[in-house]
């Protein structure tokens, strides 16, 4: 194998398909550990290199476009062969396979690095048939905001998945770790007749697409519910694919959770909100959280107990029910305030009873976000919705 590349386009792509394998080395086998160089000559429309990494759970593949004047097909170790390219200087790297080993040129610069065995490397699974395309920034602002809400917990697999729920309406994402549910639904592109189905993605892979820039409008989305290894979700732009196994498992039935109203509501400047809380989070501990404590036009957040460093702050809102104290989880309340793309945030309280209001689930949204219909759907189709569980005084203590 032997061809040639522009430098920071094959640092790009093998960054890229690095970030893709195993996190823990030492409990997969050490073949997936590799990139699979692919290069292939002939017609432009087929030549180039492509770069390649699996780790069973998710495949990606990248197109890189080279000068091959000898094709071959070479697994190289991943992370060094990243690490390697990105430190080299920006002009053209010529790349060869001697012996057992791949030879990097660039400039003055010269590296080696032993080939691993192709032979025992796992075949790729296919693209999945294409069922629509979504907007490239739709999707990643919504992946953004319902991410932080999945579960860490891989004892139950299905709550560290984001549920993709594809209709010909649009796609709706949801996820949740128990104490708090995010939900989001986008319009789409269908290219199948009347699409419907459910799928329970991995959010780590999902966050990760988000996050990766990318000069395409548009992403690609093929599912395959009836693959023998496994249902997975493929996800392609600008030549890139991620295709993914999903996660099984019973998601909890989260609308039934979304109230239809609320029966109090404060509204407040989503920065000014979000800036007091982190503010008086600094104290915070385990014992004694952020408390909110709600009045007429104001909030006064405070955190710590007697025993130690405490702070408090008054912040403007619109509010206008009854005295009403809340615990909440800084850190949770900041990953809803963060989501929220409107100026002003609004948090509704669903129970008029003071107490029962601060120990059932408060949801936050933007300002003009609360409408809903009566199928617990928000009334727009798409917005954005966080709902978050008050943290629980023991009444015995």
């Amino acid at each position: 194998m032997r061809f040639s590349v522009e430098r920071d386009v094959l640092a790009d792509a093998t960054g890229w398909a690095a970030r893709h394998l195993p996190s823990r080395p030492g409990q997969t086998p050490t073949v997936l550990t590799g990139l699979l160089l692919e290069a292939s000559a002939g017609a432009p429309a087929t030549a180039g290199l492509v770069v390649c990494a699996f780790d069973t759970e998710v495949a990606v593949r990248a197109p890189v476009a080279a000068e091959v004047a000898e094709p071959g097909r070479v697994l190289v170790p991943g992370r060094l062969l990243a690490d390697i390219v990105r430190s080299l200087s920006a002009t053209v790297v010529e790349v060869e396979v001697d012996g057992e080993r791949l030879v990097l040129r660039c400039g003055s610069v010269r590296f080696t690095v032993p080939l691993m065995d192709p032979a025992d490397y796992p075949e790729l699974p296919r693209f999945p048939a294409p069922i629509g395309e979504v907007d490239t920034l739709g999707f990643a602002a919504a992946v953004g905001q319902v991410a932080p809400a999945a579960g860490r917990d891989e004892t139950v697999p299905v709550l560290t998945a984001i549920r993709l729920e594809i209709t010909g309406r649009g796609l709706t994402l949801a996820a949740t770790d128990r104490y708090r549910l995010a939900v989001r639904g986008i319009p789409w592109q269908p290219t199948v007749e009347d699409p419907w189905a459910l799928a329970h993605v991995p959010a780590r892979v999902l966050a990760e697409v988000a996050r990766t820039p990318t000069p395409a409008s548009r992403i690609v989305v093929g599912l395959d519910v009836a693959d023998p290894a496994g249902a997975r979700l493929g996800l392609a732009a600008a030549g890139r694919q991620t295709i993914v196994r999903l996660i099984d498992g019973t998601f909890p039935n989260y609308r039934k959770l979304l109230p239809d109203t609320a029966a109090y509501t404060v509204t407040a400047s989503t920065a000014a909100l979000a800036a007091a809380v982190r503010r008086v989070a600094v104290v915070a501990t385990r014992t004694a959280p952020l408390r909110f404590t709600l009045s007429t036009d104001q909030i006064v957040a405070e955190a710590g107990d007697g025993g130690g460093a405490q702070a408090s702050e008054t912040i403007p809102v619109e509010y206008a029910g009854p005295e009403l104290s809340v615990l909440f989880n800084p850190q949770y309340l900041l990953d809803g305030l963060g989501a929220v793309e409107d100026d002003e945030a609004t948090i509704g309280f669903v129970a008029a009873d003071p107490g029962e209001a601060s120990a059932r689930p408060a949801v936050l949204t933007g300002k003009d976000s609360g409408a809903r219909g009566r199928d617990g759907r928000p009334a727009d189709g798409g917005a954005f919705r966080y709902l978050l569980m008050p943290i629980r005084t023991d009444p015995s203590a």
